[in-house]
């Protein structure tokens, strides 16, 4: 069973290609689970939480510079700085890149900078801090950078992101430390799978939505188009370039670890800027730019692998063999 979770992990993106497929295709198959998003979220975050070693961040913590450098690079200067060269070329783009900008550090951060030779300590750091700071600065950042565009709901906007973050990582936090990590992982193929479903079906019914959102059509909902995709990578190396320079801000760290806060400030939480787009900006037809922005920020992971110690690394096939969400 871990082997067939290894496979379904491994060609993710392709499970989220025919997700996003089904759900245009056929969104009468999957709206039905559009209202319980929140609660795919819940169980994306919890279960991702009960995998993570919580006294790793309680270590960490000691190195407070890092920390604040870290998340106020995550939270508030990042989604900032991405707005200054669409402004000038593509405008359309910015909300997408805000929305996925600001987002906290994706909480598989850890297992995945393992496999690339990282420091899990730092990168388990820098995903709980995100993710708990992301319910205050997310809705701020959004407000500050779209609002003059979109109407947002700033206070709701950040009681709906605690309760689909803070809660769930808080009971699985409890749960880790009622029973022990080593009992929790004996449940490690129920517990991603729970992980890698729920995620699916974000992806498939948030499609659906937008897709049955009046105006949308083939044209200008899967319309990213050749110049979408140039912009999207374009702006994923400026994202890269971005997050290598404030990690090297920090001399007093060794070169692994700034590595380990730099692959922090790319690897976003997936599914929670994508439940953001669609909680609050369904009408925008967003959806295609944030999984295209996905994918383009998921493939460049692999290169911090070169700039690891060599006795470290491990294989680029186990990169992909953990749920990105």
């Amino acid at each position: 069973m871990k082997s067939f979770m290894d496979v379904l992990s491994r060609y993710q993106l392709g499970l989220v290609f025919i997700a996003l497929f089904a759900g245009f295709v056929v969104p009468q198959w999957f709206l039905l689970f559009n209202p319980y998003n929140g609660f795919f979220l819940q169980v994306i975050m919890f279960a991702t939480g009960l995998r993570l070693d919580f006294q790793e961040f309680y270590r960490e913590l000691k190195d407070w510079r890092m920390m604040l450098l870290a998340n106020s690079m995550m939270l508030v200067i990042l989604p900032f700085l991405v707005t200054i060269p669409l402004k000038l070329f593509a405008p359309e783009w910015i909300l997408p890149f805000v929305i996925a900008a600001a987002m906290p550090t994706g909480l598989t951060a850890p297992a995945v900078i393992t496999i690339l030779g990282g420091r899990t300590s730092i990168a388990i750091l820098v995903a709980v801090s995100t993710s708990v700071l992301a319910p205050i600065f997310v809705p701020l950042m959004l407000n500050v950078l779209v609002g003059s565009t979109v109407a947002i709901d700033t206070v709701g906007m950040m009681l709906n992101i605690a309760y689909v973050v803070i809660l769930p990582l808080a009971l699985a936090a409890a749960l880790q430390w009622k029973l022990g990590k080593k009992k929790v992982d004996r449940a490690e193929v129920p517990i991603r799978l729970a992980n890698i479903m729920a995620f699916v079906l974000v992806i498939a019914s948030v499609t659906a939505g937008s897709a049955s959102a009046p105006g949308a059509t083939a044209d200008n909902f899967y319309g990213i188009g050749t110049d979408g995709l140039i912009i999207t990578i374009l702006m994923t190396v400026f994202w890269l370039g971005i997050a290598w320079l404030a990690a090297s801000i920090m001399a007093w760290r060794n070169q692994v670890d700034r590595l380990t806060v730099a692959f922090c400030l790319i690897y976003m939480n997936t599914t929670l800027g994508i439940w953001v787009a669609d909680t609050y900006f369904r009408e925008t037809l967003i959806a295609p730019k944030l999984v295209a922005i996905f994918v383009a920020t998921t493939l460049i992971l692999p290169v911090f692998k070169f700039f690891m110690p060599k006795e470290k690394r491990r294989g680029f096939r186990r990169v992909f063999s953990v749920e990105q969400t």
